[in-house]
């Protein structure tokens, strides 16, 4: 029954993206928010339904673990003669005696139950994984959804400033030609809009690198559409991330480290099952005596191993104690690693969030004020058209500060949600 659904259910996985990308097929464009990608990577992503299986094979090792040895049949033949003068035995018949053991190997006390947990160990460790591969995946996902999200930002802000530079172009042509304007000016505005051309195919090549690298990790064909006009996710407010309960919660459930902590329960009972080898095992069996045709009597047989070999003994202790002490070491070493990461994010998701703050209550409407003065005072003849480009690079800049600094933002939030195991 368990190998039945066990077959069933990797035969599921391995369909499921097959009928998940069918539906994605019929209904169009997907992507409207983040989390619609991640629910269609949880059941699409390769790698996650390999971490799943893999998880499913360690757990099913549990119950193996702390099972016996299948029992021995042993069948002995004694007293068989040979041909005389001859060296081949005779038929064994008759005139031989024929012993039938069943024999069973049992463990020293404890060590069954040892090996079991050091199987659990594993199988939580390997969940953990598939947790931590789940995570890494998600992370993934946000920040290629955010450059996608930017990219289309970014082509939104050139078309519009692309706009208004043919405005300001046909306003320059329109002056040249009543000589109240120069040659420059015309070719100053020609130059800038294929400048802003090229921006845009720049910026439609990384967002198409973005949609490829969407489809990639969600699972689907790599050319399916998404949404063109990705919703951002939104950023908590500073006031409510407290840097010492997110470092509390990173020490609490942060995959890695959670996997870690697996590996060094499993560690301790494989020191246990080491010491444990000083102690012997024993095989105990009965039998049957058939002799002379007729079956004679029973036998009982107990028989242990002299674990007498020293320098074996003490190498298999060693080593688990070795383990064990790196995987202590090596969880010490995440948890450092993994806090100052979630100091660092921190610290630059809070900066991020006070130069936006400055972008968007400061720069950046002066420079929208600059910029619209400029090209007011252009069409009436009281200011160069060199001034109004440098207006409108300044909003450029602006803009793309505030892009930039926003993507920072996301990129800052997906690592901390990343360290701490779960959204924020």
């Amino acid at each position: 029954m368990i190998r039945r659904f066990a077959t069933a259910l990797a035969v599921g996985l391995a369909l499921a993206p097959l009928a998940w990308a069918e539906e994605f097929h019929e209904h169009g464009r997907v992507g409207a928010t983040v989390d619609e990608l991640i629910a269609i990577a949880r059941r699409m992503n390769p790698d996650l339904q390999v971490a799943a299986l893999e998880a499913e094979a360690a757990a099913a090792k549990v119950e193996g673990a702390g099972s016996l040895a299948d029992p021995k049949v042993q069948v002995v033949v004694m007293d068989w003669p040979r041909n005389q003068p001859g060296y081949f035995p005779t038929n064994p018949a008759g005139g031989t005696t024929k012993k039938v053991y069943l024999t069973q190997e049992l463990p020293f006390w404890g060590k069954r139950d040892l090996k079991k947990e050091i199987a659990e160990a594993n199988a939580r460790k390997a969940g953990v994984l598939r947790r931590l591969v789940e995570t890494e995946l998600v992370a993934k996902i946000k920040v290629a959804y955010a450059e996608y999200h930017s990219a289309h930002l970014t082509i939104d802000l050139a078309q519009n400033l692309r706009a208004r530079m043919d405005t300001l172009a046909r306003v320059a042509g329109a002056r040249y030609a009543e000589a109240l304007g120069r040659q420059q000016d015309v070719t100053r505005a020609e130059v800038e809009k294929a400048a802003l051309d090229a921006e845009i195919a720049r910026m439609e090549g990384e967002r198409h690198k973005a949609r490829v690298k969407i489809n990639r990790l969600i699972g689907r064909d790599l050319q399916d559409p998404l949404v063109e006009a990705p919703a951002p996710r939104p950023v908590p407010k500073m006031e409510t991330l407290d840097l010492a309960a997110l470092d509390a919660r990173m020490r609490e459930a942060n995959p890695e480290i959670q996997a870690q902590l697996a590996a060094i329960d499993g560690s301790d009972k494989s020191v246990s099952l080491a010491e444990k080898g000083w102690y012997p095992d024993f095989d105990v069996g009965i039998g049957a005596v058939k002799s002379q045709g007729d079956w004679s009597g029973y036998e009982a047989m107990v028989t242990m191993n002299l674990p007498l070999r020293w320098g074996l003994r003490e190498s298999e202790i060693g080593e688990a104690k070795a383990l064990s002490a790196a995987a202590r070491a090596k969880r010490d070493a995440l948890s450092r690693e993994a806090g100052n990461a979630v100091a660092d994010s921190w610290i630059g998701l809070k900066t991020a969030r006070q130069v936006e703050t400055l972008l968007t209550e400061n720069q950046l409407p002066q420079a929208e004020i600059g910029f619209q003065a400029a090209a007011k005072g252009y069409e009436l003849g009281r200011t160069e058209f060199l001034d109004v480009l440098t207006a409108e690079q300044q909003l450029w800049k602006s803009n793309i500060e505030l892009i930039k600094v926003r993507f920072d933002q996301q990129i800052r939030l997906a690592e901390i949600e990343k360290l701490v195991g779960g959204d924020l």
